[in-house]
């Protein structure tokens, strides 16, 4: 499938020095375990979902995240970088699957916002056929306020489900957290100097975070700090 390239972007080639190389490799590395991880949960999910239309619904957006997965696969290939996938087996080796429908919910939820609000640091990237991956996966997905399958929200109405509830959000906010990236690092300032991504990965988790207030209020559970969870958040953050 044919993408327009974002107007406005200056080429910069990634094979212009071993440094922008190196962090364009792993900038494609970090979105190939987003959506290998996004993909992989989508396809062991179905069968928690009993009703037909729900099951077409995630496999449709399956399919779409495999074929532009494969765009990322074969841009990864061209910079002589090698295969993607067994660069970031070993992340996805840590990842856990979804037990139940209600836990499948909310972390598809959190999958996907993480993805949504990653690649919008990307659609004006300097590389352009990254950019229009960018665009074209960014489409794909939306930033919903809630999951799609109310399973989760349901759960949380009854207050004395909220605990696990809490550990199931605890859970997945760790993972999505640190597959963005460690924050205020010089990687993640180079990377904005050469304007390999228009985003700070401490603005991306910011805007991230900020984003889920709204849902977890509603569900009666709260962010947790980054210490207890295992992540380092950035250190502007201010908790509200």
């Amino acid at each position: 499938m044919a993408h327009s390239e974002p107007t406005g972007a200056t080429s910069v080639s990634p094979r212009h020095d071993e440094e922008t190389r190196g962090l364009f490799k792993r900038i494609l590395e970090g979105q190939a375990y987003r959506q290998l991880m996004l993909s992989n949960i989508r396809g062991h999910g179905i069968k928690m979902l009993p009703e037909v239309a729900d099951k077409t619904r995630v496999a449709s957006a399956l399919l779409t995240s495999l074929q532009q997965f494969g765009e990322l696969e074969r841009l990864y290939r061209s910079q002589d970088f090698g295969d993607v996938v067994s660069a970031v087996r070993h992340k996805m080796e840590r990842v856990p699957y979804p037990s139940t429908r209600m836990e499948l919910a909310v972390c598809l939820f959190l999958c996907e916002r993480v993805s949504w609000h990653a690649l919008g640091a990307y659609v004006d990237s300097t590389v352009p056929e990254f950019a229009a991956i960018a665009h074209a996966r960014r489409a794909e997905l939306r930033a919903l306020d809630a999951p799609e399958d109310p399973a989760f929200a349901e759960f949380c109405a009854d207050p004395t489900n909220r605990p696990l509830a809490q550990q199931l959000v605890n859970r997945w906010l760790s993972i999505t957290l640190l597959s963005l990236g460690r924050p205020d690092s010089p990687g993640d300032a180079r990377a904005l100097e050469l304007k390999l991504r228009s985003k700070s990965i401490a603005a991306i988790v910011g805007e991230y975070l900020a984003g889920l207030e709204p849902f977890l209020k509603s569900c009666g559970l709260v962010a947790p700090d980054g210490a207890s969870i295992g992540v380092e958040l950035p250190k502007s953050r201010v908790r509200r």
